[in-house]
């Protein structure tokens, strides 16, 4: 690799290039360009796992798109799961119930590019600043305030939807705050991403059987 190629910061590049432009693809309408946005995710996350520790140009070094041990990768699957089944539950208790896309390529959106670009956003490059800001108040309390802050920040994103309620809002926050203290405790957005992207797989398997049973009841 070339000095040049190494300043240009070609992962960092094809980093972006991969996750945005199969974002665009897999939301926009046709079968086809559905085809070429699913093809595109595969490449984006067997790119993005293989450069896990290599990217830190363009920004990316505050992203911390890192490596963590096996520990904390099982830890953000689990803590997905069971954050899933809890919103889910408290959902369906409350009689809201869970508002989910029945278009493919947007659930696939939602299960891959979604969580990894938001995690970047929030648990990257936000939660970065927070860090330096709470530092700068209180060094002891930096780490829980920057959680708390980012996932009420991560809530009031996703809140100015029409229908929000502030149930909903309760659990993003919950959720959120999940999501930064599996960055704060692995030092990594990547792991935050796959709690993320956990948490959205059990939404979806969750309402997809509970669809089954009923209809098999009723049936």
């Amino acid at each position: 690799m070339t000095h040049f190629g190494r300043a240009a910061g070609w992962r960092e590049v094809t980093f972006w290039l991969l996750l945005l432009g199969s974002w665009q693809f897999l939301a926009a309408p046709g079968q086809r360009n559905g085809v070429v946005g699913i093809a595109g995710t595969t490449v984006f996350l067997v790119f993005a796992w293989a450069n896990l520790d290599r990217m830190d140009r363009l920004g990316l070094d505050h992203a911390r798109w890192r490596s963590v041990h096996l520990r904390m990768w099982s830890t953000a699957v689990a803590t997905g799961i069971l954050a899933g089944a809890a919103v889910f539950c408290v959902a369906s208790a409350s009689g809201s119930g869970v508002r989910l896309t029945g278009e493919g390529t947007l659930i696939v959106l939602q299960v891959t590019l979604g969580p990894v670009l938001e995690e970047i956003l929030f648990r990257g490059y936000l939660f970065a600043v927070l860090l330096w800001v709470f530092a700068r108040v209180h060094q002891r309390r930096r780490g829980p305030c920057a959680i708390i802050a980012a996932g009420v920040f991560f809530a009031l994103v996703h809140i100015v939807q029409p229908g929000g309620t502030w149930l909903q809002m309760a659990c993003i926050t919950a959720t959120g705050s999940l999501y930064g203290w599996i960055r704060y405790a692995s030092g990594s957005a990547a792991a935050a991403a796959l709690s993320h992207a956990t948490y959205n797989m059990t939404l979806y398997a969750i309402t997809g059987l509970s669809a089954v049973l009923a209809q098999n009841r009723t049936g």
